[in-house]
């Protein structure tokens, strides 16, 4: 245990121990932390001026005016304060207050508000004891701000922030006696405030920003919420079924508490549960209340919200009618079991709980007193404990005797249900009230149903222990499969993007709101739109941010917490999700026993968690219980303090990690986080520039040897970025080996845009600087990025020089990957597979020589497609499979799936249907995982030729249509037109001919003319359509132009196919005798390269004598 007393000050540099309260460390002079420090924090401000105020002053004797204005100052605190503002300063005439500060609240824009409308109100008064008309004109906005909680308890109060200038400038610009709210307030009240947009100048601060006007609130809450069947609390539910039957049948009252975190589903759960037992002749009679979060003489608030449920009694109803209501319905309830003046006693009893009293006075309510009691003694009653409420007889027990006959005499016919939400507002006399009605309810069914945050037990641990019949049922966030059925629920079941559902569940972790306000957050907001596929990004994925509403409900359970417990956990935050006590004390300059405290007191709170196992050794590991908790609490941090901590953390973080390469990318995240919050509050380290960079730099080179393509890509940018904002691009070493980085993995990603750009750069500026290393890698990357884009010549021109650069420099890695490169130009764009086989053997022999078991795998796998495409199944077969296990053992995911897919296609060529799907399905996988599109596209593409052949034509057009949406952005490649070319062979096979020859037309159209392969089986495709259409001549032109190329190349399938396809036409166009000879020929190449498949099929045809059907 510990007593929370703060101990010496830990220096973060040299460690050594000071007392607390210092400033700097007494050892080596190093600036030492106060525990608590200014915090960038979410808040509203309102900005009041008063207007009418000089004619007065020339009118009204000085210290007249000092009064009035003293009464207005007064006036308007006492509403700001009411609603749980600070008034910050007053200016001349002006107020300015803040709502969120010292502690936040889920709703600070609407108590603004609510604050704002009542301090118009009190105007009224004040003009009609002052003889005036002033008015006021009030600003209101919400944002960031910098503030010092601790200062504002203490009185030195002062908020500064962009936020606090546009409250200004909206109450400048508003009309007197209006309250105009900006964008980001609005978008908090709307659902239960009027407004009317106003038009907002195009200048200045106002350019680009919508303005609103305060009309009123609202009697209910606007808007359509979205909404969806509740899910995953079956459970929960059948529990309180069960225990409702229990308190029918036994006739005995209950206390329950339905406990949880916010948006957690309290009350979703406690709506289902009062519909299921509510309603009808025979079900439960339901009174609800809701404790609210501040104002004045609340306490008994939920009691009397039932009161006037029970008597159909309103809110502007005059006093003398709301004691009418109280009385009658008092009567109506109790009658049947006591005496007028018995109910009359209750009512008096009760009529301050209303906010009224009797007209006769406390006198004539004393009288009754004796009434009373005889009334509430006389029922049957079981009393065990009135230590809470006391038992003296006087008039403080008179409203709990009051409520429990009350209560009793309405349970006489049917049983009755108390709800009272937001029990964790309650305060401590109406708690102890609740405690009473269970322990003293007698034989009263009565169940009383309470919703609570962990905050009450927090801060009444003991609460209900008293009572006998106390449950408590507790509400766990949901699991991610019911999750992402909520998602589908919200959204009527449309379809979804994959990537928005991971980013809602990741943010939200099963919190059924959190996902709603995020997806309202989304909707409402423009960042998903909605078509006739369903819904999607309006344009980029977009980076989530925390909704306000969710926000402001965790800064508000932040703020609960001591000086110590929360600036551990701000700490906390600034590492990660995930921390270790050691970091801690490193970071923050803590004693470890103060950490070690505050660590055991946020568990108890259930703000962190302990892992059952530590990622470092020789530390103990934590967890945030929640993600976006550690969102908020990083938020609150100043950005110097962050920058602070990220260096702090990081260089603890490479003494305890040592060599461990696991927490690169984690290193390399503290290093630049600690370069960019220097930069952003204007400072210029480039030595902390330079030590990102390079720390991105080995995160980044690790995420690539990984094969991680999308992180190292991602790593190497953050680097340029680092690299671009410090000014280090007069580093021309460094510029040219960062890009020389991001080439090496973005050129399998299918940008070679990029790398081109890239590469233009260094080409220009390496030979100034003697970097033949560099320059050599430009043209290797250059040669890559031509042959991604078709570019035969300029591909053949760059993939020389490197090689002769290479050779020069005497480098046998940079050779391997040159002549691995020449391989992928030969083999794909000049067609000659021959020179291919060289190519790849000479890189496999170079790559078997330094031991490169991922250039190998890579290479070979290259190797087995050439073969392949060369008819040489067997051979291809032995070598795709090595090459796919090498792949495996040395983590190399793109050669991986290359091999997959060329095992894929043999499969298709040998009729093996199963494996053929599974070898494509899973480079599929690996290539969406790994970003690479342009692969993906290709393997969907083959996958749907492998059905079309098969027949599975629905399965077939999905796949060529996911290819083609990849593809859609990546303009007129040789990848392109396979993918319309296996469209309109589907058309073709559903008998589409129009659609069929669109499809095919477009196909040769978008073809790269170099492509002489790819032109030759496409027009081998377009001539079958033709044929189809009754074209003799079109389609006799087509084949003799795709033949005569074919036959003159190395590439035996595709000669084949178009063989099988010549055959398929003739017999089309009625001639038989030409189509045997054309089918027979391509049955002797399939059968010579040992297609099974396609051999049999052929003689299954000719056996039957029909023409062939299936399309390939």
């Amino acid at each position: 245990m510990h007593c929370g007393t703060p101990l010496a000050q830990r220096c973060p540099n040299c460690g050594a121990e000071n007392p607390r309260g210092a400033h700097f460390c007494l050892r080596c002079g190093t600036p030492l932390a106060p525990l608590t420090v200014a915090e960038r924090r979410i808040v509203t401000v309102v900005f009041a001026d008063l207007v009418g105020s000089t004619p007065l002053t020339v009118r009204l004797d000085p210290e007249k005016m000092r009064a009035i204005i003293a009464d207005y100052f007064a006036e308007m605190r006492e509403e700001i304060e009411r609603h749980s503002g600070i008034v910050e300063k007053f200016i001349g005439d002006a107020v300015m207050a803040v709502f969120g500060l010292p502690a936040a609240h889920e709703d600070d824009p609407a108590r603004a508000v609510r604050a704002a409308l009542a301090m118009r109100e009190r105007m009224t008064s004040l003009n009609t004891r002052v003889g005036a008309e002033l008015q006021l004109r009030i600003g209101i906005s919400t944002g960031e701000v910098i503030a010092d909680p601790t200062a504002v308890r203490a009185g030195q109060f002062m908020v500064t922030g962009e936020t606090v200038n546009f409250a200004a400038r909206l109450q400048q610009r508003a009309a007197p006696d209006a309250i105009v709210i900006d964008q980001r307030t609005f978008e908090a009240v709307k659902r239960e405030v009027e407004c009317r947009p106003l038009a907002a100048p195009g200048d200045g601060d106002f350019a680009g920003r919508a303005w609103w006007e305060v009309v009123g609130f609202t009697s209910r809450r606007k808007g359509k919420r979205l909404r969806a069947p509740m899910l995953g609390r079956e459970g929960e539910m059948q529990f309180l079924q069960a225990l409702f039957r229990r308190v029918v049948e036994g006739r005995r009252p209950h206390l329950t508490m339905i406990i949880g975190p916010a948006g957690v589903g309290k009350s979703r759960l406690a709506d289902e549960f009062l519909d299921a037992v509510g309603g009808g002749a025979e079900g439960a009679q339901i009174l609800r209340g809701r404790c609210p979060a501040y104002g004045e003489g609340l306490t008994y608030w939920p009691l009397a919200e039932m009161l006037k449920q029970e008597c159909g009694i309103k809110d502007n109803d005059p006093t003398p009618l709301a004691l009418e209501k109280l009385q009658a319905g008092v009567r109506r309830v109790c009658a049947p079991r006591m005496s007028d003046e018995e109910c009359l006693a209750i009512a008096t009893s009760l009529a301050p709980v209303l906010g009224v009293d009797a007209p006769e006075g406390q006198d004539a309510w004393a009288q009754r007193l004796p009434v009373f009691r005889r009334t509430v003694e006389s029922r049957p009653a079981v009393i065990e404990n009135l230590a809470a409420l006391g038992a003296s007889g006087s008039s403080d027990d008179a409203l709990p005797r009051s409520l429990r006959a009350f209560f009793a005499a309405k349970a006489a016919t049917r049983p009755v249900v108390l709800a009272f939400e937001d029990l964790h507002w309650a305060q401590q006399s109406l708690l102890d009230l609740l405690e009473y009605l269970a322990i003293r309810g007698g034989d009263a069914p009565v169940l009383t149903l309470c919703l609570a945050r962990p905050d009450l037990l927090e801060r009444y641990p003991q609460w209900g222990g008293r009572v006998r019949n106390y449950t408590t049922v507790s509400l766990s966030p949901l699991p991610a499969p019911l999750g992402e059925r909520l998602i589908a629920d919200l959204l009527k079941g449309e379809t979804v993007p994959d990537g928005v559902r991971s980013a809602i569940l990741a943010k939200a972790e099963g919190n059924p709101f959190f996902i709603e306000e995020i997806l309202r957050m989304l909707i409402d907001g423009g960042g998903l739109m909605r078509d006739e596929g369903g819904w999607r990004w309006a344009s980029q994925p977009q980076e989530i941010r925390i909704p306000d509403t969710i926000s402001g409900i965790l800064a508000s359970r932040l703020d609960l917490l001591s000086a110590l417990e929360k600036r551990v956990a701000q700490d906390a935050s600034l590492i990660g999700r995930m921390f270790w006590p050691g970091a801690l004390v490193a970071t923050s300059g803590l004693h470890p026993a103060e950490v070690a405290a505050a660590l055991e007191r946020l568990q108890e709170r259930e703000v962190i968690e302990e892992r059952p196992a530590s990622s470092l050794a020789g530390e103990r590991e934590f967890a945030f219980s929640h993600a976006l908790m550690r969102e908020v609490a990083y938020a609150t941090l100043p950005k110097a303090q962050r920058s602070i901590n990220h260096l702090r953390f990081a260089r603890w973080l490479e003494g305890a990690a040592g060599s461990d390469e696991e927490f690169l990318e984690v290193l390399a995240y503290h290093y630049e986080q600690a370069w960019r919050y220097k930069f952003e509050t204007g400072e210029r380290v480039e030595d902390l520039a330079h030590t990102a960079i390079e720390a991105l730099r080995r995160a980044g080179a690790r995420a690539s040897r990984l094969r991680t393509l999308p992180e190292a890509r991602r790593l190497y940018e953050r680097a340029l970025a680092v690299l671009r904002n410090a000014g280090l691009t007069d580093d021309v070493p460094l510029l040219l080996q960062v890009l020389t980085d991001r080439c090496e993995v973005v050129k399998w990603m299918s940008s070679p845009e990029v790398v081109v750009e890239d590469t233009e750069t260094v080409l220009r500026l390496a030979p100034g600087i003697g970097r033949d290393d560099l320059l050599a890698r430009a043209w290797l990357n250059r040669a890559f990025a031509e042959y991604t884009r078709n570019s035969l010549d300029p591909a053949e021109d760059a993939i020389g020089r490197a090689l002769d650069l290479f050779r020069q420099q005497q480098d046998p890695r940079g050779e391997a990957e040159a002549l691995e490169v020449l391989g992928f130009i030969t083999e794909d764009l000049r067609g000659k597979l021959t020179n291919a086989h060289a190519a790849y053997r000479q890189a496999l022999e170079r790559y078997h020589q330094m031991k490169d078991g991922q250039g190998t795998a890579r290479v070979m796998a290259r190797l087995g497609r050439a073969l392949l495409d060369a008819g040489r199944l067997a051979e291809s077969l032995q070598v795709l499979s090595e090459a796919m296990n090498l792949a495996r053992e040395h983590h190399e995911p793109l050669s991986n799936a290359f091999a997959l897919t060329g095992l894929g296609i043999h499969a298709h060529l040998t009729g093996d249907d199963e494996q053929a799907v599974q070898r494509f399905e899973e480079a599929v996988r690996i290539r969406r995982d790994l970003g690479n599109l342009l692969a993906e596209a290709y393997t969907r593409h083959r996958l749907g030729m492998h059905y079309l052949r098969t027949g599975r034509l629905d399965d077939a057009e999905r796949e060529f249509r996911a290819a083609r949406a990849l593809r859609r952005d990546q303009g007129a490649t040789a990848e392109s037109g396979l993918i319309l070319r296996g469209l309109a062979e589907a058309y073709l096979a559903r008998g589409d001919l129009l659609a069929a020859a669109e499809h095919a037309e477009q196909a040769l159209a978008v073809l790269p003319g170099t492509d002489v392969i790819a032109q030759a089986t496409h027009r081998a495709t377009l001539g079958k359509i033709r044929a189809a259409q009754g074209r003799r001549e079109e389609a006799e032109a087509l084949f003799q132009q795709s033949l005569e190329v074919l036959e003159k190349r190395e590439y035996p399938i595709d000669l084949a196919l178009a063989l099988l396809r010549y055959g398929e036409a003739l017999t089309m166009l009625g001639e038989p005798d030409r189509a045997l000879s054309a089918l027979e020929r391509a049955r002797g190449l399939f059968d010579g390269m040992g297609s099974t498949r396609f051999t049999k099929e052929i003689d299954m045809r000719l056996a039957q004598g029909k023409p062939l059907g299936r399309r390939e």
